[in-house]
């Protein structure tokens, strides 16, 4: 049998070592920069919350829910809820105020609603204040602790109504006391 005459192979593929190198570091830079973008928008300071005359600042770490309204603005951090309705000054005064928000807004919420005593104040802006701590039982059988505030300024009312899962609000009472305290109203 003679040998089979040399067939010339063809030459290698050339490898191309740093194609794959450089599209994987292109991914890594582009996914990088997007995880970047997102930890600074989430992260980035809440500015101030205005709702008609109603001004709020939140502290670090507070994002809104939704829309702003004139008359409405949700807050949050974390599993802890702010809700914040502005309306026009009430005739009763800050204690109706309260009263009325609790019958119209927080009885038909909750499974069950215990509602602690109103006590009166004044908030360090001068304006007349009351508020009352309460505990709520939802329909799904979660235990909400909550702490309403109502001001009466001659421009505005405003009902600031903070709830958390029980033992939660704790943590936040300070914000929440800055941010009433804060407030243009």
């Amino acid at each position: 049998m003679a040998d089979a005459p040399d067939v010339p192979r063809p030459a290698p593929p050339r490898e191309r070592r740093w194609l794959p190198v450089v599209i994987v570091t292109a991914l890594l830079v582009a996914v990088a920069g997007g995880a970047r973008s997102v930890a600074d928008a989430t992260a980035s300071d809440t500015g101030p919350v205005t709702m008609g005359s109603v001004r709020v600042q939140p502290p670090e770490g507070w994002q809104i829910e939704g829309s702003v309204t004139p008359t409405f603005a949700q807050l949050h951090k974390g599993p802890v809820v702010l809700d914040i309705t502005v309306e026009p000054s009430v005739a009763g005064g800050p204690v109706f105020l309260a009263a009325l928000y609790r019958e119209q807004q927080l009885e038909p919420s909750f499974a069950h609603l215990l509602p602690g005593a109103s006590e009166q104040f004044i908030l360090a802006s001068g304006v007349p204040a009351a508020g009352f701590n309460y505990l709520a039982d939802t329909a799904d059988g979660l235990l909400l602790e909550g702490l309403v505030i109502a001001a009466d300024a001659p421009d505005a009312s405003v009902v600031f109504d903070v709830r958390a899962p029980a033992g939660d609000l704790a943590g936040v009472r300070e914000d929440v006391r800055t941010m009433i305290e804060g407030a243009t109203i």
